[in-house]
């Protein structure tokens, strides 16, 4: 049986203002189709899920906010209206405004188990690159420090997400990270964050074409987690940098 640190229901909802609830799924209701809409920002992606009381997954660089509130904005969101922070991983391009959102919204942040060492010292851990670019990003491109926070949930194993209106689970797949985390939809749809580099460039160029990304913590467990989300259909992979990935893309990509 898959170990679990805490129950989402009750305390994913506390902290969070009296009408949250009602916004959830009610227990054997049907959730809604969740609409996705991918929002670049400085260094990495998040992903707004357009629900009652909306989701974010990743929170982005710790400049980012002007950048987020601004496309929230377009999708008619603000950062007081997510109800919580999805985080993939505890890299500081992806990690960054979780504990600001949350001041500002009461959102609950959630990361894999193992994560918790990352995010508490909020520093990244000592990434391991993958080439040469990645080696020259570590050393002169990436600011590893951001605000501390110590999440409101952590999961080791799977995690229904019901509660949040989603049909789908959190499931913890170390390989980027000790802990790193994918979030999957049962209508095939999987946000990976750093599982997977679209494009080139940090996704500047050929976005659509999966890659190795530059950091893992252990690349051979990260390909069989990819192969095993294939396994259990994944059809569109939606990635910290560039993306979507297509299925095929991915399929072709691992048999190179």
């Amino acid at each position: 049986m898959n170990v679990i640190h805490v129950i989402l229901t009750g305390l994913l909802l506390s902290g969070l203002d009296p009408g949250t609830e009602r916004a959830m799924a009610e227990p054997g209701q049907t959730s809604q189709v969740v609409h996705v809409a991918q929002i670049k920002l400085s260094m990495s992606n998040v992903y707004l899920l357009k629900l009652p009381r909306p989701v974010l997954i990743d929170a982005g660089g710790k400049n980012d906010m002007p950048a987020l509130e601004a496309a929230l904005a377009k999708e008619g969101t603000a950062v007081k209206d997510l109800a919580a922070v999805l985080l993939t991983h505890g890299h500081s391009d992806h990690a960054a405004l979780a504990a600001v959102i949350r001041r500002r919204s009461g959102a609950a942040v959630m990361t894999g188990r193992a994560e918790r060492v990352m995010v508490g010292a909020g520093k990244n851990d000592d990434l391991n690159p993958t080439n040469l670019m990645a080696r020259i990003l570590k050393t002169f491109a990436i600011d590893p420090n951001y605000e501390a926070f110590v999440p409101d949930l952590d999961v080791e194993g799977e995690l229904d997400l019901a509660n949040l209106g989603i049909n789908g689970r959190a499931i913890q797949m170390p390989g980027h990270t000790p802990g790193s985390m994918v979030y999957l939809i049962d209508d095939g749809r999987a946000f990976v964050g750093d599982m997977i580099l679209g494009g080139w460039f940090g996704g500047a160029i050929f976005s659509t074409r999966p890659g190795e990304h530059y950091f893992h913590a252990d690349v051979v467990r990260n390909r069989a987690n990819i192969k095993l989300l294939l396994e259990r259909g994944v059809r569109e992979f939606y990635v910290g940098h560039g993306g979507p990935l297509a299925r095929e893309a991915v399929t072709r990509w691992l048999a190179e």
